[in-house]
């Protein structure tokens, strides 16, 4: 069993993290929103519907951390997985056939996302592994 003090570490550093991705989320789906008829999207996809996912994705990440507050840690690490691949959508604008081009800012704001994204997952599993021994 760890010591208080390396848990406390272990969450301090988690809660930076779900913070980078949701200011990384934040300053992404904004800047969607603002530009949405340039972004490359799906036809069917209306900047209502992407709001609406981006609420969704706050609230599991946010979920997450409640858990995790309450001790319920194989719960909070799913859903901080799941709030992680949630962010890593945004790749799939790089999916979509559109004769849009995307901008500096787009391509920025878009790996922003994916990169604190992916960190979130290593540090999930790296911590996951340390918990378990």
């Amino acid at each position: 069993m760890q010591n208080k003090a390396v848990l406390f570490k272990q969450h301090a550093r988690l809660l930076f993290i779900v913070l980078a991705n949701f200011i990384a989320s934040i300053l992404h789906y904004v800047h969607n929103i603002m530009y949405f008829e340039h972004y490359p999207e799906p036809d069917w996809l209306a900047a209502n519907v992407v709001d609406y996912f981006w609420f969704i994705m706050t609230f599991v990440g946010l979920y997450a951390l409640l858990c995790l507050a309450k001790q319920r840690i194989k719960h909070a690490m799913w859903l901080l997985y799941l709030y992680a691949a949630m962010n890593m959508l945004s790749v799939l604008h790089y999916a979509v056939d559109s004769n849009n081009v995307m901008t500096t800012a787009m391509h920025v704001l878009i790996w922003l996302e994916t990169v604190v994204a992916i960190w979130l997952i290593i540090f999930v599993a790296k911590t996951r592994l340390e918990t378990s021994n």
